[in-house]
């Protein structure tokens, strides 16, 4: 249970770092892009998509390994069938971070605090990027391309 403290918390400080870094240097990739006015909102919108699609990947990367390397740790279907692909640890990943949850596949043993913990990532950062967008649609909608 340590571990997957320690490693939560690990995911969540480089989850911070990328969120914040694609966030801060979407301007300046504008700039060099010359893109402007409302183009803007719609590149940041596929940008953001971007930093958290990495974020998921991070996090289903990081279930793989706990599934594959743990025997107290693994993702299961309601009826208990064990899932062990890479494809299905990221799927669980997107689910999770976007608090959808199916309920089709669910973790087991000390990962569930893995699981909690990037949904509340998930949540905190998907409403940063709402904020991210408000603000450059405010500044940006009525400029003429």
């Amino acid at each position: 249970m340590l571990l997957t403290l320690i490693i939560s918390l690990v995911l969540i400080f480089i989850c911070v770092a990328i969120h914040y870094e694609a966030l801060y240097r979407f301007g300046s990739i504008c700039q060099a892009l010359k893109i402007r006015g409302r183009m803007t909102v719609a590149a940041g919108s596929i940008w953001a998509l971007v930093a958290h699609t990495m974020q998921v990947w991070l996090f289903g990367t990081t279930y793989y390994f706990f599934a594959k390397n743990s025997p107290s740790n693994s993702i299961v279907s309601p009826t208990g069938e064990e899932f062990h692909g890479f494809m299905d640890a990221i799927y669980f990943s997107f689910i999770t971070y976007t608090s959808l949850g199916y309920g089709d596949l669910v973790p087991e043993g000390p990962i569930r605090f893995m699981a909690g913990a990037e949904a509340l990532v998930g949540l905190v950062f998907i409403a940063w990027t709402a904020s991210f967008l408000y603000l450059k649609m405010e500044h940006n909608w009525r400029e003429v391309d």
